[in-house]
This record gives C-alpha cells, sequence and structure tokens, in this order.
C-alpha cells in the first residue's frame, strides 16, 4: 500500500520496488536501514512471479540476503507483492 493507503500497481518489479522504497522510508524514520533488517517474510501471487521478484529484491540487498520466507497466497486488491520485514531499530534514535 502506498503512504495514502492505496494499492500499489504495476509489473512484479515495479510492486517489489515500490514496497521496498516504502519500507526504506519507514525503517528511516525509525533511526534504521535496509542493513537493520534481519528477517522478511514474502508473498506471492505465483510462484511464476519468484524470479522477477527476486532480481529486483536483490538489488535491495547488496550486502546479503537476511532470513526470508516466501510463500503464494491471493492478496488482497488482486496485488502480486506483499512484504514484511523484521529490523533491529537502534536505541537512543529519535522517532517520528
Amino acid at each position: 500500500m502506498s503512504a495514502d493507503g492505496q494499492p500499489i500497481y504495476g509489473t512484479v518489479t515495479e510492486q517489489t520496488n515500490r514496497i521496498m522504497q516504502a519500507i526504506r522510508d519507514v525503517l528511516q524514520r525509525a533511526g534504521s536501514t535496509m542493513e537493520d533488517v534481519v528477517r522478511v517474510q514474502v508473498w506471492l501471487s505465483s510462484m511464476d512471479n519468484f524470479a522477477e521478484f527476486n532480481a529486483a529484491y536483490r538489488d535491495e540487498f547488496p550486502q546479503g540476503f537476511p532470513a526470508r520466507s516466501v510463500t503464494t497466497s491471493q492478496l488482497a486488491f488482486g496485488l502480486d507483492v506483499e512484504i514484511e520485514v523484521q529490523a533491529v531499530c537502534r536505541t537512543g534514535t529519535p522517532h517520528e
């Protein structure tokens, strides 16, 4: 979902890139970065989308992938990708 709560449509690559940007934005507000991500859960509408998803995802973690699970599901709004992350939040950082 976008910052205003709207579904993010487009190709699997476009959806992945937009979702990852939204995740980067949230992490930044919490004083963290993608390097602080320790676990990722991914839902794809079909495993046929895995190669395209993985190519976009790979660019987000040049230092190596955190622990990750990928599964398939019928996603809300007819989307192809949903991503949830868990990250370390550094103490003593401001939160908005």
